[in-house]
């Protein structure tokens, strides 16, 4: 049993670590994992109560931290790609064109700039193009 606990102590701290889940996560998570410890020990009427409240907790803090209708984009959401290039949700393929140019001539890595930041610029502008076309058609 001992071995177990630090098995789950040591699985939440990387979980934590690495992001796989937040700090306001984890009393949730301790109440559900306390609960089937009790329930295990026989503690049926405190542990199953436990167990149910911790779940709740999490599903609602769940989708209130990322939302019950949360829509994955591919990595890059479409406000930091209007931010990055610097134009508004109103602006058409000619703008968003007109400003990548600008901005890959200054950024590009054969004039000085980072294949980083010029790789954030083209994902940029696939990503507001590919918008307009869904949205046109």
């Amino acid at each position: 049993m001992p071995f177990l606990a630090l098995l789950l102590v040591a699985s939440l701290g990387y979980a934590l670590w690495s992001g796989k889940i937040k700090l306001a996560q984890l009393p949730p998570i301790l109440l559900a994992l306390g609960g089937a410890m009790i329930t295990i020990r026989g503690g049926w009427l405190i542990g199953i109560p436990a167990i149910i409240a911790g779940v709740t907790w999490y599903r609602g803090l769940t989708w209130r931290m990322f939302g019950t209708k949360a829509v994955q984009t591919d990595e890059f959401d479409l406000s930091k790609a209007r931010w990055l290039l610097g134009v508004s949700a109103q602006d058409d393929a000619e703008r968003i064109n007109a400003r990548y140019r600008h901005l890959i001539a200054q950024n590009h890595p054969d004039t000085g700039g980072s294949e980083d930041r010029a790789a954030e610029l083209n994902k940029a502008r696939d990503v507001l193009l590919n918008d307009l076309a869904r949205k046109s058609s």
